[in-house]
């Protein structure tokens, strides 16, 4: 976003210049290059031959607890994130910058002083010195956007909340007459118009009626007055939206419909889930306590309620649950794409569409309705990692840290104080300096505590020199075999154990793949797990991502880490073989999933090669059923025999009833049963496979965590 005397340009403004069929004119090009150079002529003007440095910054406004119980004493703070950063960068701690606080004024209330000062900042900018450049230099800093959970923006936009008519805060829709449509867009003169216009009117009674007809309130706003249009500046907040938004309400819809013996499945279903790909396990209290999670559990949830929940939906929840799915995608993406933003938005639409049709209860929150408006925020400010909440409040635990550990007697005084001791001393530690107090600072910069302090090595950096800490690493040390043919696996087909040896001798054989000829000489050591090359432990069966140039395959299952007598770790994995259409295509379930078989080769690849570890589900049947099962639990000193029911998948036999595959080109679909092909996600960042059906195999679905993706796969 660029800031044009007060009127900011978005990302898809400038892009919409080298696309001519958005219809953009040469008289609209050259409007825009002369606002720039008039811009760029001021700021000229002002630095007086220094440079000039553009920091945009981000405001991050919420509420907390003063107590150590999160419960009373609420309070309303201010900081701010530098926008430039890098985003593994800007969600640290260290980066986000404290304002203010107060447990006696609300945010609104405290924004005054902000808003002159960033008008400012923006407006004149101010001069300061460059440590890296030895020279002044002039600092412009325009807001770039105002971060906040949805209640918080309503409250920053004069809005009235969530219970209004028009309960949306970017356009004029209607909760009863336009739920599903994205309305005139609200802006800031379109909105002091109908203050005036409210506080023109005589009576009380005809000021709370076009309260109603406009959705806002007449309070003196002075954020209102920033340069740029506040309505574009406060995006839409995922975390509650998405997750504690619309996949809490499904859970709340569909949850309370179970019987006793239903959640006691799901339960069992849960337990039977494999979460080796995700970093959060979900665990069986869902039915239960589902309302007490929070975003990360929420966040693993949605990646595998389908697997769950499916026996149980109708196809018009199912329906809902799978666009719900698309929309948890887009809003947890790592990279926007401009040209898919038709597509996206059409997604959202049709999760909209979709709860109206089935699902009505749910159209009435105003989360819903927000999903429409997701993409025109990633349009103008990037990816929602760009504008999300979840950092900059676990950041409030330190405003809460300090207000516990003080004397409560003025604490907005001495949080602001704390802020500002701990702020200096970072500035200390940097090499700052003050023009007055140059050699003071020196001194203590270069000071024995100072730079005990600042050479010193962190706890997390004393383990990395480790061993066990590092990629490639065999852990967990099991048998020793005398010769190679001798080592165990457990192939998931079979149900049992078997040696290299038994392999080769079946009928049909196991094909053995060695990409070193001394794993054959000499006795070999066996482990149960490794650490892959993203430092996520792996153990022995759970399903991993390969490098592709190791080996043929790109995905397996880790049979065995082994180690030579030469020192060398070595992986065992069997292999998936991509399923295709006879035109060469890569064969897709419904979700557009790629689907893939279980191969029977086995081969040996470099510890090194192993990304990471992949959730894989299996693609249940009528064969796999529900179990009681008996276990011992030691209680109060005593053991007791508690029942249980479990799920038992069953991989061994071959599958066939109820999966035609059809290859009726260019659909690629396949025809579903109740048993209908299902899609896990695996944390976030993560892009879907389905494993498919083959003779002498398990049908799988795997949820491969991968570094980016944009849209739906």
């Amino acid at each position: 976003m660029i800031i044009v005397e007060g009127i900011p340009v978005f990302l898809k403004d400038c892009a919409a210049f080298s696309h001519p069929q958005f219809g953009v004119t040469k008289v609209m090009i050259v409007k825009f290059f002369q606002k720039l150079t008039l811009l760029l002529a001021q700021r000229m003007a002002k630095a007086a031959g220094r440079r000039v440095v553009m920091i945009p910054l981000i405001l991050f406004s919420d509420d907390t607890s003063g107590n150590k119980s999160k419960k009373w004493h609420k309070f309303e703070s201010w900081s701010f994130m530098l926008a430039g950063l890098p985003r593994n960068r800007n969600a640290k701690h260290e980066n986000i910058h404290f304002i203010c606080c107060s447990d006696r004024v609300d945010a609104l209330g405290m924004s005054r002083p902000i808003a002159e000062e960033l008008t400012e900042l923006e407006t004149d900018g101010i001069q300061v010195y460059d440590a890296h450049l030895n020279e002044q230099v002039l600092v412009i800093s325009p807001l770039l956007c105002i971060n906040c959970d949805n209640p918080q923006a309503s409250k920053l936009m004069n809005h009235l909340g969530a219970y209004a008519k028009k309960y949306c805060r970017f356009c004029m829709a209607d909760r009863d007459t336009s739920p599903c449509l994205v309305c005139e867009k609200r802006s800031v003169e379109q909105s002091l118009q109908q203050m005036e216009v409210i506080l023109s009117q005589i009576t009380e009674a005809l000021k709370e009626y076009h309260r109603k007809l406009y959705g806002i309130r007449e309070v003196s706003n002075p954020l209102l007055y920033i340069p740029g249009d506040l309505y574009k500046g406060l995006p839409v907040e995922v975390l509650h939206t998405i997750l504690l938004g619309c996949c809490k309400a499904f859970l709340k819809a569909i949850i309370p419909k179970l019987t006793s013996a239903q959640k006691a499945e799901v339960l069992a279903r849960i337990l039977a889930f494999n979460h080796s790909g995700f970093k959060v396990k979900i665990h069986g209290i869902l039915c239960y306590h589902y309302q007490s999670f929070v975003g990360r559990d929420y966040k693993a949830w949605m990646q595998m309620a389908v697997f769950i929940l499916y026996p149980f939906l109708s196809d018009g929840e199912l329906q809902v649950l799978v666009n719900l799915f698309k929309v948890f995608q887009i809003a947890y993406c790592d990279f926007f794409e401009l040209s898919k933003a038709e597509a996206w938005n059409q997604i959202c639409a049709d999760f909209v569409h979709s709860v109206r049709d089935f699902m009505p209860e749910m159209l009435q929150k105003q989360k819903v309705h927000y999903v429409l408006h997701l993409v025109q925020c990633m349009q103008d400010f990037g990816p929602s990692s760009s504008f999300c909440t979840e950092r900059p409040e676990s950041f409030n635990s330190n405003v809460r840290i300090q207000n516990i550990f003080g004397n409560k007697q003025a604490p907005s005084r001495d949080i602001a104080a704390h802020f500002s001791v701990i702020e200096h001393l970072r500035f200390v530690c940097e090499g700052g300096c003050y023009n007055d107090q140059m050699e003071r600072s020196t001194c203590l910069y270069y000071s024995n505590e100072v730079q005990r302090f600042l050479n010193s090595t962190p706890s997390k950096e004393l383990n990395a020199h480790k061993a066990i800490y590092t990629a490639a690493t065999a852990r967990m040390p099991s048998d020793v075999c005398d010769q190679f043919m001798f080592v165990k696996v457990k192939i998931t087909e079979l149900g049992v154990e078997s040696t290299i040896e038994q392999l080769l001798h079946m009928d049909p054989p196991f094909r053995v793949n060695l990409h070193l000829s001394s794993l054959l000489d000499g006795k070999v050591q066996q482990f149960k797990a490794v650490m892959s090359y993203v430092l996520e432990l792996v153990h022995t069966g759970d399903y991993i991502e390969l490098q592709p140039p190791f080996c043929e395959f790109k995905y397996g299952q880790l049979l065995s880490t082994i180690k030579s007598e030469t020192g060398h770790t070595s992986c065992l994995v069997q292999g998936f073989e991509a399923m295709v259409l006879p035109d060469g295509q890569p064969l897709l379930n419904p979700f557009d999933c790629p689907l893939y078989n279980l191969s029977r080769t086995i081969f040996s690849v470099d510890s090194s090669a192993i990304v990471r570890p992949v959730s894989m589900v299996h693609k249940c049947g009528s064969s796999c059923k529900l179990d009681n099962a008996e276990f011992v639990q030691n209680i109060e000193r005593e053991q007791m025999v508690t029942a249980q029911c479990i799920f038992r998948h069953d991989c061994v036999s071959i599958r066939t009833a109820g999966r035609e595959l059809k290859y009726d080109c260019p659909n690629k679909s396949i025809s579903r049963d109740k048993s209908r092909m299902k899609l896990v996600r695996g944390d976030r960042c993560s892009r879907t496979m389905v494993f498919g059906y083959h003779k002498r195999s398990i049908l799988l679905s795997v949820s491969i965590r991968t570094g980016k993706y944009a849209g739906t796969h």
